[in-house]
């Protein structure tokens, strides 16, 4: 039954919904700081405040996925993000906006994503549903830079309903999502594997802080690109830019999906680090690239080549990760890594934000995670490695 194309459909969409605090952060960041009127050390917050929320749904999942109906649990989730989307529009508290945002990002973004993973890691062929799951996100990703917000003019509403409508469109797929099966691992049986478990540990911190880095660009790209594009314009031409802007990361975000099909492409063929070396290393020159002023053209072609890149290192990494789990527990926490990291980058930043300092701490902070990354990747990949080769039967 998972193996069905419209069971496929419906984790696609849930996993859609699963990263709307992702690709809609740089958006909302820009619109509230631009339309809204707040600081963008706050409305950076906001964002990472939902996605700490998101990160942190795929752990309580684990503690109900075995007991809940998985179309009632999806019901809940997609109910929350459209309610909680309803009521963002509505709020004028920056604290109430900040929490809402969190029950959204808990309540709906993080079960919804908890969800998509469980459903297509009980497919027969995982990778493939995995790659079709990427690819979904990335075009959902070019589709928010190209239309948000709607109408143009509008607001915070002009993001918060769209999305809105995105989770209604799942929610008449509900009932093509599978029920879970009965039982589980036991403890007595997760307690035998702890000890195979710490190298999958390792690898998802590497996750973690290179999606940190990841997270500390992604939330301030927007904001970063009118900066690069339009400095010293005045208001209204700054608007014009913002807009500019979006059509150019729309456009890269598309281009880059060249970096999952490379990875697909390439498999283990050269292993996991050379790539990933390679990866990291680019993404680390691109965002020391975006600095001073220039066109559209060169912000755009910048912009694609750190997410082709980014898109090059992900199967890597999430493929290190699930090399080392003895358990196949520890791979479900992926989600929490990877969006905990698009937590801790903003929040980071905005840290720094908020003692003067300027948008150029962004490519600092995400510069650092790359190569710290990549410190901690090489050794780890290399363990996880030669204990498979001799795990592996001759």
């Amino acid at each position: 039954m998972a193996d069905k194309p419209n069971v496929i459909v419906a984790a696609l969409l849930l996993g859609c919904v699963g990263v709307f605090a992702i690709m809609a952060q740089p958006i909302l960041v820009e619109v509230l700081v631009a339309r809204e009127g707040l600081d963008g050390g706050v409305a950076a917050t906001i964002t990472a405040v939902e996605a700490l929320g998101t990160a942190l749904g795929p752990v309580l999942a684990m503690a109900w996925m075995q007991r809940v109906s998985w179309r009632v649990a999806a019901v809940i989730a997609l109910l929350a993000v459209i309610g909680g989307n309803a009521a963002s529009t509505v709020v004028g508290d920056t604290s109430v906006l900040m929490a809402l945002r969190f029950l959204v990002g808990l309540l709906g973004e993080g079960t919804a994503f908890a969800l998509a993973i469980a459903i297509i890691g009980g497919t027969s062929n995982k990778d493939r549903n995995f790659a079709f799951l990427i690819a979904a996100q990335v075009m959902l990703g070019v589709l928010f830079f190209l239309v948000l917000p709607l109408p143009r003019e509008a607001g915070i509403e002009g993001v918060m309903w769209p999305l809105a409508g995105l989770a209604v469109t799942a929610l008449l797929t509900v009932g093509w999502v599978p029920q879970p099966l009965a039982g589980g691992h036991g403890h007595g049986a997760a307690a035998a594997q702890n000890a195979s478990s710490a190298p999958a540990f390792a690898a998802l911190g590497v996750m973690l802080v290179w999606c940190t880095g990841l997270g500390a660009v992604w939330a301030f790209i927007k904001l970063i690109g009118v900066e690069l594009t339009c400095a010293g314009c005045d208001e209204q031409a700054k608007a014009a830019a913002a807009i500019a802007v979006g059509q150019a990361l729309g456009l890269s975000t598309a281009l880059a999906v060249a970096g999952a099909l490379a990875a697909a492409a390439l498999a283990d063929r050269f292993g996991r680090i050379l790539p990933v070396t390679v990866a990291l290393l680019m993404q680390f020159a691109m965002v020391m690239l975006l600095r001073g002023e220039m066109g559209w053209l060169q912000f755009a072609v910048t912009a694609a080549t750190f997410q082709a890149f980014w898109n090059l290192t992900g199967p890597y990494v999430m493929g290190t990760v699930a090399l080392g789990d003895g358990t196949g527990k520890v791979s479900l926490l992926m989600p929490t890594a990877q969006i905990g990291g698009f937590f801790l980058g903003p929040t980071i930043v905005s840290a720094f934000l908020g003692q003067g300092a300027d948008l150029g701490t962004a490519n600092v902070v995400g510069g650092s995670c790359f190569l710290l990354a990549l410190a901690l990747f090489i050794p780890v990949a290399r363990h996880i490695g030669q204990r498979h080769t001799a795990t592996t039967p001759a």
